[in-house]
């Protein structure tokens, strides 16, 4: 039996040596020439990593109009028809600038965040004038983040040649984008457009008409191609242009961005932000009213890195100095106590980078919090160790007079997971987290420790 109990302990000293060093080292492999930790970041607040304001205003602004000798509206890209008059013509129509329309697209950029994995922010919206603040976390995705917000995505597949407007955003029923293998074997980025019914319709009709055709000149002899062409376009800009070779009738146009064939692995990953992008803006709707970026700026954090660095300095001091003593009073069960809070906090961080959880200031207050919770529950357990003599009452007890404080812990973080101030949700779920884990890791690790 100790035999079995030294490796069993053992065992459990090498997991948390092992939970630790992923935990607080992280797991390194070589990328391009330099080192790069594999493991998830923290999803940090604005409040400790800083923030990008956004400012989006109405676009006051002209746009020149052409016209031919027919008084036919000439498209911007076309340079060869001759202009017989222009007209300037607000982007906005005053029609649209109200306080409805403004909603609608505080609204289109909420969900434009979300599908865009951005769950922290802040948004704001002046209802008399159409003015939109945002506020988003400081990262690598930001600036990709930024351009999308002022899209208008006014998507439009067009005649080429006659710049008739045959399908819109009304046509669309979905836009998904990810993975595929080509029939070359190779990965491929592909866009899905699908369209709605209405849409199908119009898109087989197309399908049959904008083709690629050839007629033979009996008297010559010379055969002569003509292709009829579209043109899709997102805000006036042009994303590709087309025919077909045969009709569709699944109402879906699949768009390739990419390929394996012609690209390395992080150009073949920015095709797919791209992708991913494209069916965010289609996804969530057209902006009634067309905006511009009037701001893009940094906002620092508030709480210098130093500072950060000095609170966990300082929670590691006085917890180093809690295990030592645990140590010192309870012998060789004090070690295992402190061999258990090590591997409990090395747990919890890596749940909290991999559940995505936000880490604010309360954040961290709540982590220190769940650590002292962890700590009072060793305490106990060796108290009433010396004073039953019998381990496991001792670990009984004590887990019943810690439920005693987790109980109303637990109320107020189910509570506080439910409000929409992020500081606030942030030690709730944090908390959460933290109570979950204690009570799990007590049962499987800390137990066989002390008692098994």
């Amino acid at each position: 039996m100790k035999i079995n109990k030294i490796l069993k302990i053992t065992l459990i000293t090498l997991v948390v040596i092992l939970l630790s060093i992923i935990s607080f080292a992280g797991i390194y492999v070589k990328d391009k020439g330099r080192m790069v930790n594999t493991v998830k970041n923290y999803t940090l607040g604005m409040d400790l990593e800083g923030s990008r304001k956004i400012e989006l205003d109405v676009n006051d602004s002209k746009e020149t109009i052409k016209y031919d000798a027919e008084e036919k509206e000439i498209s911007s890209e076309d340079t060869t028809t001759e202009v017989a008059r222009t007209e300037e013509r607000p982007v906005n129509d005053e029609t649209v600038l109200v306080k409805e329309n403004y909603k609608k697209v505080k609204s289109i950029v909420q969900k434009r965040l979300k599908t865009m994995g951005v769950s922290n922010y802040e948004i704001r919206l002046n209802e008399e004038n159409g003015k939109i603040v945002v506020n988003i976390p400081e990262n690598d995705n930001t600036d990709i983040i930024v351009a999308q917000l002022a899209s208008q995505a006014n998507f439009e597949i067009i005649d080429k040649d006659t710049n008739e407007v045959l399908m819109t955003n009304d046509d669309l029923k979905a836009v998904k984008a990810g993975y595929g293998t080509t029939s070359y074997g190779t990965t491929a980025i592909f866009v899905n457009i699908e369209f709605n019914k209405e849409g199908t319709e119009k898109f087989k009709n197309i399908t049959n008409t904008y083709i690629e055709t050839k007629s033979k000149n009996e008297e010559t002899g010379e055969e002569t191609t003509l292709t009829k062409e579209i043109t899709l376009k997102l805000d006036g800009g042009t994303i590709l242009t087309t025919h077909f070779d045969q009709e569709i009738t699944n109402g879906i146009l699949q768009l390739s961005v990419g390929s394996s064939s012609s690209a390395t692995t992080e150009e073949l990953q920015a095709s797919l932000t791209n992708a991913n992008n494209l069916a965010a803006l289609l996804n969530n709707g057209k902006m009634p009213v067309i905006y511009e970026i009037e701001t893009n700026q940094y906002v620092a954090s508030e709480i210098e890195n130093n500072n950060i660095a000095l609170f966990t300095s300082l929670a590691i001091v006085i917890l180093t100095i809690g295990m030592i003593y645990l140590i010192i009073k309870y012998k060789v069960n004090g070690i295992l106590a402190s061999i258990s809070i090590v591997g409990y906090i090395a747990t919890l961080l890596l749940v909290l980078r991999y559940t995505n959880t936000i880490i604010t200031i309360y954040g961290l207050i709540a982590v220190v919090l769940s650590i002292l919770i962890t700590y009072i529950t060793m305490l106990k357990v060796l108290k009433n160790n010396i004073k039953t003599e019998n381990m496991k009452e001792a670990f009984k007890k004590a887990m019943l007079e810690v439920a005693l404080i987790i109980v109303p812990v637990i109320i107020i973080a189910v509570i506080f997971a439910f409000n929409s101030w992020l500081p606030i949700f942030s030690f709730g779920m944090v908390i959460f987290w933290g109570i979950a884990i204690s009570l799990l890791y007590n049962i499987i690790v800390t137990r066989t420790l002390l008692v098994d």
